[in-house]
């Protein structure tokens, strides 16, 4: 999904599309989706999960990657520190080997 994402991106800036792709990849976050893809009353972040981000941090992080110019925005597991880049995947926009229009 990243690459496609990441693809379509670079096809849109290329067309000078308004309209922009972006890819969020996170680590942990506290949301209810613990709770609700286990299919239990509670669920315990804290004993699950050494170190993860709540739901409000990653929403900071959301609107950093949206109003930067950048295409990725992901958190590093190790450190949880959140970065953004740009595309991670080679692109074949233009190359000899596309489909003949």
């Amino acid at each position: 999904m990243s690459s496609f994402t990441e693809g379509l991106s670079r096809e849109l800036k290329e067309n000078g599309a308004r309209l922009q792709a972006k890819v969020l990849a996170p680590a942990a976050t506290q949301t209810e989706f613990g709770q609700v893809a286990n299919d239990v009353t509670n669920y315990d972040y804290n004993q699950t999960f050494g170190r993860y981000h709540t739901s409000a941090e990653m929403a900071t992080f959301l609107l950093e990657l949206y109003d930067g110019s950048a295409t990725l925005g992901s958190v590093n597991r190790e450190t949880f520190a959140f970065v953004l880049s740009e595309p991670q995947f080679p692109y074949a926009g233009k190359s000899s080997h596309n489909q003949k229009i």
